[in-house]
């Protein structure tokens, strides 16, 4: 028979009915899936080890980057222009092209800080094109004139020819006829010029040939004095005449 403390320390058995301890009963809720509007996982009042408070959405990851949207590229087309116009300088109508919008281009790179390289290549391209216009064209429209293309063409075979009979010593008759030839020549040249300085020219070595036909003529010796303003003259309606050297 157990001694009164034993039965104090032995714990009684439950009623017919009474849950036993751990187990869901009266006043203790079963523990299942949560109900509807309950969420998964919800913290307890006193909130579990791990569980997100209120607060911990409003927090930002460490390191995150905040999203900013997508950007269009910065683009400076007056020096993607401008290089186009300074390589195609060679058609003449692009060269201010290229000046105007390299001016332009160098002024938004400053701002945006790109292209200023393709600025300063298509300036120096347009300046390039723009020095060798004018060097060529006014030797091309120089080379052009009737006056130069006749000097060019019958004019100058028949100087040529002159100079060849006096340095082989040909006879009076031959080089009579050669020099008559040359003048008339020279003359017809002179008249068809439009150009000021080639008229000028062409008329000058018209008359030192003259004087030399007047001295074969005349069988006297043509002067040194002579032959070198000739000499002159021809160097001269050589220039006059656009003749392009390299």
């Amino acid at each position: 028979m157990p001694s009164p403390t034993d039965q104090a320390a032995s714990p009684s058995p439950p009623e017919d009915g009474a849950p036993e301890d751990g187990a869901p009963g009266a006043g203790r809720p079963a523990a299942g899936p949560p109900g509807p509007g309950s969420p998964a996982g919800a913290p307890g009042p006193g909130g579990t080890l791990g569980s997100a408070g209120p607060d911990s959405a409003a927090e930002p990851v460490a390191g995150a980057v905040p999203a900013t949207g997508n950007q269009p590229a910065i683009r400076n087309r007056p020096a993607t222009a401008a290089l186009a116009c300074g390589i195609l300088g060679g058609a003449l109508i692009t060269i201010p092209a290229g000046l105007v919008l390299g001016v332009i281009g160098l002024r938004r790179a400053a701002r945006t800080g790109r292209g200023r390289v393709r600025c300063w290549v298509a300036i120096a391209l347009s300046l390039a094109w723009a020095g060798a216009a004018g060097y060529l064209v006014p030797h091309l429209a120089a080379a052009t004139d009737p006056g130069c293309m006749a000097y060019k063409d019958s004019a100058l075979t028949a100087y040529n020819r002159v100079v060849a009979d006096v340095s082989r010593g040909a006879g009076r008759d031959v080089l009579t006829t050669d020099l008559t030839s040359a003048v008339r020549q020279i003359d017809d040249a002179a008249t068809d010029s439009r150009d000021a300085a080639t008229t000028r020219s062409l008329h000058a070595v018209s008359a030192g040939l003259r004087t030399v036909l007047a001295d074969v003529r005349a069988g006297a010796a043509v002067t040194r004095q002579v032959l070198l303003k000739l000499n002159h003259d021809t160097d001269r309606a050589d220039a006059a005449r656009a003749t392009l050297r390299v």
